[in-house]
């Protein structure tokens, strides 16, 4: 469970007195000044697990001062970071304010309104990830980019974010089992840091790289593995349950995207120069999965419920075998299989999707894996379910909503 307990507490009471605080921060990530104007209702924040910048904020505000004007010398301007809280006041403790932190931005595309009827201040901010996609920086100086082949992917990792992007503060993980690059991989002019930092992510199924609340970069694996609930620190740790859910659920909406379903995986890698190409193959075999393949047809190769995809090309050709260090191939189709799995699990296993509108919780996050019990008037049958966070969106203020988007939570093949 999540384990700030103020946090928690307040986010479940009846009504709420909200505040804003807006720190500026300079690229030391050294606090330089703060932003007191009123912040008016219908700013919002944005949370994107799909996204190469995960997290976004639009922050409109009644400027107080000259000091909001848009110039170098001011306090929105390019060399600047703004750091957002949002907080609660907490009726049980003397009406304590409890801030949340929604991030480290980079401010982009401030735009001022001034009319003599309005003098609005409107602030559109993009995390940390714009300094390695190119958006704000993060282009590689004027010469290629190699990495042989056999490195260490955490070494190069630590090498990119804190070398070539100056972050002070990162979490690499050591994919399990350990994989180095299978080829030489070369970065030519035009390429940025993220380029080579999302082609290493790559390398391994279902990792994500992203910049947290408080401006560390992370690489780790997201949650697909077998639930936990009680335990903290496990990856697959249940962050909320109905305890909080009964108390801010406002509604909520079931979609199943039986276009995207895909029960029997081919995955098809690069072609070597001795004509070997990495295959793997994956397929829904479980009986009691709603998109089991059903039984197999010797005569025509098919399963009476498959739907088939072959996946080649293009990403697919950054899978290659897996060798030795002196070159040497020892597990040809090693990665096109753990390929393989992963696409099952993703065009399979994760269509059948969920989105809530509820009061905000504004310490939510995305690939956090929650339970559920959705109520429903039709049977009156209720049924606890899992699922992992994928967008968060949220608008700010007294009658502020949050809407949030929800993949159905299965562990990875094979069936735990």
């Amino acid at each position: 469970m999540y384990d700030n307990q103020q946090e928690y507490n307040v986010a479940t009471q009846n009504g709420r007195i909200i505040h804003t605080k807006i720190n500026i921060l300079n690229y030391s990530f050294q606090t330089v000044g703060e932003i007191s104007g009123v912040v008016l209702d219908g700013s919002s924040y944005n949370i994107d697990a799909t996204s190469d910048i995960r997290r976004t904020c639009n922050i409109s505000l009644i400027p107080t001062d000259s000091s909001f004007d848009v110039n170098a010398s001011s306090k929105i301007w390019l060399d600047k970071y703004v750091q957002i809280f949002i907080g609660i006041e907490d009726i049980q403790n003397n009406n304590e304010i409890v801030y949340s932190n929604l991030g480290i931005y980079l401010i982009n595309n401030p735009e001022q309104n001034y009319s003599a009827t309005n003098n609005t201040l409107t602030i559109c901010g993009v995390d940390l990830m714009a300094k390695v996609t190119g958006l704000r920086n993060g282009y590689l100086e004027g010469l290629p980019y190699q990495i042989d082949k056999n490195t260490g992917i955490k070494q190069v990792m630590t090498t990119v974010i804190r070398d070539e992007c100056g972050f002070p503060n990162y979490s690499i993980d050591q994919p399990s089992p350990t994989i180095l690059t299978p080829y030489d991989m070369t970065f030519g002019l035009g390429s940025t840091a993220y380029n080579i930092l999302a082609q290493l992510r790559d390398i391994n199924s279902n990792y994500q790289i992203y910049f947290d609340v408080d401006g560390i970069f992370w690489f780790n694996q997201i949650p697909m593995g077998k639930i936990y609930e009680g335990q903290t620190g496990t990856n697959n740790q249940i962050m909320i349950d109905d305890t909080l859910w009964k108390k801010v659920l406002i509604s909520y909406k079931r979609n199943y995207d039986f276009e995207s379903v895909k029960n029997v995986i081919e995955v098809f890698g690069k072609t070597q120069d001795n004509g070997d190409t990495p295959y793997g193959k994956a397929i829904d075999d479980n009986p009691i999965s709603p998109f089991y393949v059903g039984n197999y047809n010797s005569i025509t190769h098919r399963y009476e419920n498959g739907i088939r995809i072959v996946l080649s090309g293009g990403e697919y050709d950054n899978i290659f075998p897996i060798t030795d260090l002196n070159g040497n191939i020892t597990d040809l189709n090693g990665l096109a299989q753990q390929r393989a799995n992963f696409e099952l699990y993703t065009r399979c296993r994760l269509q059948d999707s969920l989105e809530l509108s509820c009061i905000p919780i504004y310490w939510l996050d995305v690939n956090w894996v929650i339970s559920i019990t959705l109520p429903n008037k039709q049977t009156k049958i209720e049924e606890k379910d899992y699922y992992i966070i994928k967008k968060i969106d949220t608008t700010l203020g007294v009658n502020g909503t949050q809407n949030i988007t929800l993949m159905k939570y299965y562990p990875f093949y094979p069936f735990e």
